[in-house]
């Protein structure tokens, strides 16, 4: 390469670097994209772009995905180059006001009621994570044989059905939108008939306000879908419809339906009936309850948690707008309510003030029915007043991720196990849009465990067989996921990391989340499943949830086992000899080098 044209490429990416934040590029890429792309039904567009930068408010610096100028700080040298810790930003408090993860203190570690020192796991990693977690938030033992894993769509769909069914109390649900096809008629026509069943039942519905009242194809769209549940009983329905407060000014003004949605959307897909939480990153549309595949966590009788992620809902709805009954795709401000879009800054301080509440560390709520779901100071005490044998051990960690309010306790506690995992422990992780923020990247590729990953062949991503410019998406996955490989390869870890995908004819994937197998264990122990993914449109602009599911139940750990080897049952290997096959245009590989750190 001459020295004239280094010099402009080098000008180049200074002039790409210093104008990024300015014309944030992410949203250029999303509006090239939905040009003479799918119908408006679809959720592709919002649940691909997994790119974003952190809004100018945010007191902590944006994460930037994996093809960020900073990924020459690992070299193609073929060995493992140590990375400054100048050059990344790993966050280690959820809040302003938490505790710092990995400077917890030992007094935690002690009943309150004796003085011996007994582990709450048996595994010195698990039980050191246990401990390391509960500085960030509560936790919640559980009873083990409560909880179970769905495989497929189809069955997804019918425990909704299910728990509408059998809900007496209350049904809160929270997703990205509700689609407007016959089963999620059918889902609606049984919220419908529960509450003429029940007259002590109430709804909560929180969906995303941009998608939600998006009209698709067939005039329709989840606010209408609803319009009937809300006029029947309105005095117990609530449908609340998140905006969010990146989205103003001149913004607001201009950008159409769909490319707005990737300033930010409400992401976070829990399902409360009762005492009982399904949760998942699955939305409620057509694709989520036939072929495209997701994680799905059933956890029953258990109200502590339930509570827990129906207090999420109620606080992000309460900060929510609601459909104006006269026209049911217009949004309006609830009375007394601060406006996200004419008063984002004071919008977001209350957020973070109701939402950070949530997390208060070393919080701990037993499995007993006796607790009420009421939390007590030791977890010890947990153990005693239930008399677990300590082979049923069992606790639950509630995440959130909120970047807009600066609420970052799923990214401090996901860099923490990235970069913890022991070496002699097995590390499994999926991610259908597998394009990682800089630090989840580097940890990883200074870890030290088996790894092996999981994401999408370009047949199962979502933009699979579109028209127009959003055809290219799969391929700039593709190209992402090449240049990982590649990063693999030049730091000397191929033998170490590894990765499939998935692919399953006429289906596509969504499943995000991870395990990790302890050292002389056969089956994994701990599991996060939920809404997040782990790129930066996750970490900085969306509304996020998800759980650390911790266990030494060899029943539950084998559930665990068999939920994992299922996702692992339609993949290929992907390697590097796999992408000489495949051909990519070059107009896809000048939208990856512009627009790659914002997918």
């Amino acid at each position: 390469m001459s020295p004239i044209f280094s010099f402009f490429i080098t000008l180049f990416n200074m002039i790409k670097r210093a104008l990024a934040p300015i014309v944030q590029p992410q949203r250029l890429f999303a509006a090239l994209m939905v040009i003479g792309g799918r119908s408006a039904t679809t959720s592709a567009t919002t649940t691909c772009g997994n790119g974003s930068t952190a809004s100018s408010s945010s007191q902590s610096p944006p994460s930037t995905p994996l093809l960020s100028s900073k990924s020459s700080t690992i070299t193609s040298n073929k060995t493992k180059s140590a990375i400054p810790s100048s050059q990344l930003y790993i966050p280690k408090k959820s809040t302003l006001d938490s505790r710092q993860i990995g400077n917890y203190s030992r007094e935690y570690s002690t009943s309150s009621s004796s003085s011996s020192k007994r582990p709450i796991f048996n595994d010195t990693y698990l039980n050191d994570l246990f401990w390391q977690l509960s500085s960030q938030g509560p936790a919640f033992e559980v009873n083990p044989n409560n909880i179970d894993f769905i495989q497929e769509p189809i069955d997804f769909y019918n425990h909704l059905i299910d728990g509408v069914k059998r809900s007496k109390k209350r049904i809160t649900m929270a997703s990205l939108y509700l689609g407007t096809g016959k089963q999620e008629i059918e889902l609606v026509k049984e919220m419908k008939l529960a509450m003429e069943r029940n007259k002590e039942l109430k709804i909560h519905i929180l969906l995303d306000g941009l998608r939600g009242t998006r009209i698709g194809v067939d005039k329709e769209s989840s606010a209408t879908i609803l319009d009937e549940l809300l006029n029947l009983y309105s005095d117990r329905v609530t449908i609340s419809m998140y905006h969010t407060p990146d989205l103003n000014g001149i913004l607001k003004k201009v950008l159409p339906p769909r490319i707005n949605e990737t300033i930010g959307v409400q992401h976070i897909k829990t399902y409360v009936f009762d005492d009982d939480l399904l949760l998942s990153g699955a939305n409620l549309s057509k694709d989520y309850f036939t072929n495209r595949q997701d994680r799905y966590i059933l956890i029953r009788a258990t109200k502590s948690v339930s509570n827990y992620f129906n207090e999420i809902v109620g606080i992000i709805g309460s900060l929510s707008l609601h459909v104006d009954k006269n026209n049911k795709n217009q949004l309006l401000l609830s009375s007394g309510s601060i406006n996200p879009v004419t008063q984002s800054n004071e919008f977001k301080n209350l957020a973070y003030t109701k939402l950070s509440t949530l997390l208060k560390s070393h919080t701990y709520y037993p499995s007993n029915d006796g607790s009420n779901g009421k939390s007590i100071d030791s977890p010890f005490d947990c153990k005693n007043n239930n008399n677990n044998n300590e082979e049923e051990t069992t606790w639950i960690f509630p995440t959130i991720q909120m970047g807009p309010f600066n609420i970052r306790q799923d990214e401090v506690v996901t860099s923490h196990i990235f970069e913890s995992v022991p070496s002699d422990s097995k590390f499994f992780i999926t991610s259908p849009y597998f394009n990682l923020t800089e630090n989840y990247l580097n940890l990883i590729l200074t870890g030290k465990p088996k790894l092996d990953i999981i994401t999408c062949s370009p047949q199962a991503n979502g933009f699979y067989g579109s028209k127009g410019l959003s055809s290219a998406v799969p391929d700039c996955y593709a190209i992402i996921e090449k240049r990982f490989l590649q990063r693999v390869q030049d730091t000397d870890n191929g033998e170490r990391i590894s990765v499939q995908e998935y692919i399953r004819d006429k289906w596509t994937y969504h499943a995000k989340g991870l395990w990790i197998q302890v050292k002389n264990q056969q089956h994994p122990s701990i599991t996060l499943i939920g809404s997040p993914n782990f790129g930066s449109r996750s970490v900085e602009k969306d509304l996020e949830a998800q759980i650390i599911l911790i266990t030494q139940n060899k029943q539950l750990q084998q559930k665990m086992d068999n939920e994992k080897n299922y996702l692992w049952t339609y993949t290929q290997d992907a390697n590097l000899e796999l992408f000489e096959k495949r051909k990519v245009s070059l107009m896809v590989r000048f939208l990856v080098y512009i627009f790659g750190n914002y997918l």
